[in-house]
């Protein structure tokens, strides 16, 4: 690479810039693209020098109260800059910002060019892909293999990333399911790039019928010479809002930050339902103040990998917020009409189900050493801390707590929540592996990503996939003295339930068309701590 670039040689020094260069070697990123070769180097050395974090790293919570908290989107999104889990770093004598805070001013200034260079064939983009990008990711939890064909998009809306989002349809002939994301239309893009947005169209056999693109106002079917295009899109969109809104936004900013600053701010360090929450809070506060200085900002990543203005970036946040999945997962089921098809049909709701229950019983079964009957009910702690999240969760519904049940059912989801469903919305390396499946963007006559978008997706799914602590882990060091015995007793029987539950799914994985791996408590982590 060239060592011309004004904004480099203003961000690195001279002996930085260099290994800058030589972590890209010949690799096609375009020179002048500041943002992309920062990010690239910064995943490349992230996942060679970060430490993997186990269960032991989990802070014993030791201080409560009113946190100091930032702005990011007024009305749905703040941040906490200080971590329990993390000390702060040391201020610098003069007061002035770190060098890391200056480099990131930086950087986020550089212009957003969407760079469309393609790949000379998909045979190159492959080599580089094996050679320099798969190595650094975490481990695919299953193999998705023709990822263009039709039965992709089924399984991706019954079982895949976009499972969540199935919907039951009537009186519309012989569609029986969808998956509706087009409203990404809405959303402005910059020049060059096609609008977002699809819908996908079902029968009750769960073959694909077809698909409405939003950019075209039209529905196409198989045949039709923009098929393939269409189902480019579909994908795409999909990525596009599970990633953004219900990953970033709705689980990150929402259920993860706001259960931390409920538990940090209204429940004392030696309350019981803090100690039983810490670890699926663990560091979340540093993960979140991460992704809104860095993915999020204005000239962040989420602007540059995708064609939303900031503008509508922030129009998808806030629907990430509004939807953010406070509600047990049993319920959520229940209302979207598909709570009874079979496994066959719909093995998302089969696993989902399952993990969400033995979450729920582990709650239920601690809490009862605590609080015994309704008494938790009465806890004026406890009552500050429901209330603290029905203000502040956008669209939660969770109403008054006036039930021991209440309150299982949410802490339930929310241990469910930051891991199984962390797991659904977040595990992307298996939908990264072959480049044909999604991107961040759609351009006209082009069903592959360009060479910029598979640098910052790769680098993106790099840098938020490092090791953490996992749920099969022992964190029963964060219990409180009291009770002890009988809580360990509980956090046991907990494991041996996950661990049944690993071996059911691997028995249903058996019989399945395609394996679900989603859920397995074998690859879940205990917090959304990356």
């Amino acid at each position: 690479m060239s060592t011309t670039d004004s904004q480099l040689s203003l961000i690195f020094p001279p002996e930085i810039l260099k290994m800058v260069e030589a972590n890209e070697g010949d690799l096609p990123i375009e020179a002048s693209d500041t943002f992309t070769r920062f990010l690239f180097f910064v995943a490349t050395n992230t996942v060679k020098n970060s430490p993997q974090h186990t269960a032991k790293d989990i802070a014993v919570p030791s201080v409560s109260g009113p946190l100091e908290k930032f702005e990011f989107l007024p009305g749905y999104i703040n941040f906490v800059p200080l971590d329990e889990d993390m000390p702060p770093a040391p201020a610098s004598a003069d007061n002035s910002p770190p060098p890391s805070a200056q480099i990131l001013s930086t950087i986020l200034s550089a212009p957003i060019v969407d760079d469309f260079r393609q790949w000379q064939d998909k045979e190159a983009a492959v080599k580089v892909i094996a050679e320099h990008l798969i190595g650094m990711q975490p481990e695919a939890l299953e193999l998705w293999t023709d990822v263009t064909s039709d039965t992709t998009i089924t399984n991706l809306a019954f079982q895949g990333m976009a499972a969540h989002l199935l919907a039951p349809v009537t009186g519309q002939g012989n569609v029986a399911f969808k998956v509706d994301l087009a409203s990404l239309a809405e959303l402005p893009v910059r020049d060059g790039n096609e609008r977002m947005g699809a819908t996908a169209f079902f029968d009750a056999d769960r073959n694909l019928l077809s698909i409405y693109v939003s950019n075209d106002d039209a529905t196409y079917v198989s045949g039709d010479d923009l098929w393939e295009h269409a189902k480019w899109h579909f994908r795409c969109a999909v990525f596009t809002y599970v990633t953004i809104a219900d990953h970033l936004s709705g689980l990150h900013f929402g259920v993860s930050e706001l259960t931390m600053e409920a538990c940090r701010e209204q429940l004392p360090a030696d309350h019981p339902l803090r100690r039983l929450l810490k670890p699926h809070v663990y560091i979340a506060a540093k993960t979140q103040t991460t992704a809104v200085r860095v993915l999020a900002a204005q000239g962040g990543i989420a602007e540059r990998l995708w064609p939303f203005t900031f503008e509508g970036l922030a129009m998808l946040l806030k629907q990430g917020i509004e939807s953010g999945p406070f509600e047990p997962f049993p319920q959520r089921l229940k209302n979207s009409g598909l709570a009874n098809l079979s496994d066959e049909m719909y093995p998302y709701a089969t696993d989902g189900l399952a993990l969400y229950e033995v979450c729920r019983e582990y709650v239920e079964n601690y809490v009862e050493i605590y609080f015994p009957g309704e008494s938790i009910v009465d806890d004026a702690a406890v009552q500050a801390w429901w209330k603290q999240l029905e203000t502040n969760a956008a669209g939660s519904g969770l109403g008054t707590l006036q039930t021991k049940a209440q309150l299982v059912d949410l802490v339930a989801q929310i241990v469910f929540a930051v891991s199984g469903w962390h797991s659904h919305v977040g595990a992307d390396t298996r939908y990264l592996a072959d480049p044909s499946f999604v991107a961040g963007k759609v351009r006209a006559g082009s069903e592959f990503p360009d060479i910029q978008s598979t640098f910052l997706i790769f680098s993106l799914n790099a840098v938020t996939g490092l090791y953490q602590p996992k749920l099969l882990d022992d964190f029963t060091h964060v219990y409180l003295e009291l009770h002890k015995e009988k809580a360990v007793e509980v956090f046991q029987q907990f494991q041996k339930s996950l661990l049944a539950l690993g071996r059911d799914i691997d028995s249903r994985n058996e019989s399945r068309s395609m394996p679900l791996r989603t859920f397995h408590p074998a690859v879940l982590d205990t917090a959304v701590s990356k």
